[in-house]
């Protein structure tokens, strides 16, 4: 008989969830939501593994370049890991159906379908039903749900108001430090 994984993980998308927007400022910063760094810190690492699950239209229909968002990712990891939060993985899919040029397809890792999930499952033995995604767009919601996982709508960034899916989250919070409260309760409560 196959084990069940134990592994968890933990997804967020990143505008909308942990920062306004993936961009780095001027300085070459990044623009962090309100306590959003902090509420990473409240996340067990022996516990969860911690994932980014971003689809990325704005690159798909050329507002934002690839090569900018590497660079992004790069300072992002960088103040993860000055933060002592330990990343797991950036998962992202540039491609959407209308973009343009060669970001022009159709791609299962693009949410709302679950392929980012189901990677992660593969790559690390994550038990997905033991997992959670935060996000702040029905599209993410539903990817979450499509995947089986714990959902949670945060009210920032979009807040589900973008009208794309109906979808039903487990939960739905004011932001990410809220949502992470959420799933610590959450976990403690089904460890007592």
């Amino acid at each position: 008989m196959a084990k069940i994984p134990d592994k968890q993980g933990l997804f967020f998308e990143l505008d909308g969830v942990l920062v306004e927007q993936a961009r780095r400022d001027e300085d070459g910063n990044i623009a962090f939501l309100d306590r959003a760094v902090d509420a990473l810190k409240q996340i067990d690492p022996q516990q969860f593994r911690i994932f980014v699950a971003t689809s990325r239209t704005d690159i798909a229909f050329g507002k934002y370049r690839e090569r900018e968002f590497t660079k992004f990712c790069e300072a992002f990891l960088e103040r993860m890991n000055a933060e002592q939060i330990p990343i797991t993985k950036i998962y992202s899919c540039p491609y959407h159906p209308k973009g343009k040029g060669r970001f022009k397809k159709e791609s299962v890792f693009r949410k709302p379908g679950p392929g980012i999930f189901k990677m992660a499952q593969q790559e690390f033995d994550l038990n997905l039903r033991r997992s959670w995604m935060i996000g702040h767009t029905t599209s993410d919601i539903l990817a979450g749900q499509r995947a089986e996982l714990g959902t949670i709508l945060v009210r920032t960034g979009e807040g589900g108001r973008d009208g794309a899916f109906h979808v039903d989250p487990h939960f739905v919070e004011d932001d990410l430090w809220n949502a992470i409260a959420r799933v610590n309760q959450f976990e403690h409560a089904m460890r007592v």
